[in-house]
């Protein structure tokens, strides 16, 4: 197998507000946000060797639709991911409103954001 010369840098995630999408990503989804630059529409988290950043689309970070399921899936240990689960559903941020059990056997949760952007979260 050879050494593949690519790896994900940053995921993005359009946004209407940036501030009230960091409070939320920062908060309640517990990233831990590495910098905010509002009047460019742009926050910045830190998620392993892989940034996520929040846009707002038309200000320079691309032109994405907000709202709807985004195009990765994130993962967390099993404690964490409880601990996720049980955070966010108290808010009512749990599509379903539970935790989810795959067909082929995987645990998952979908999360809805404020500007209704869907994430796939499941437990390793």
């Amino acid at each position: 197998m050879t050494e593949s010369l690519f790896e994900i840098s940053l995921l993005k995630i359009p946004v209407t507000d940036i501030e009230e999408a960091s409070a939320f990503y920062a908060e309640d989804f517990g990233l831990e946000l590495q910098f905010v630059a509002a009047e460019y529409g742009w926050a910045q988290f830190a998620l392993g060797d892989c940034g996520l950043a929040l846009y707002r689309p038309g200000g320079g970070g691309g032109d994405g639709k907000i709202g709807g399921s985004l195009d990765f899936h994130l993962s967390l240990a099993a404690d964490s991911f409880e601990a996720l689960a049980q955070r966010l559903g108290a808010k009512g941020c749990l599509l379903g409103d539970r935790i989810h059990t795959g067909a082929d056997g995987t645990t998952f949760v979908d999360i809805a954001d404020p500007d209704g952007n869907v994430l796939k979260v499941f437990r390793r």
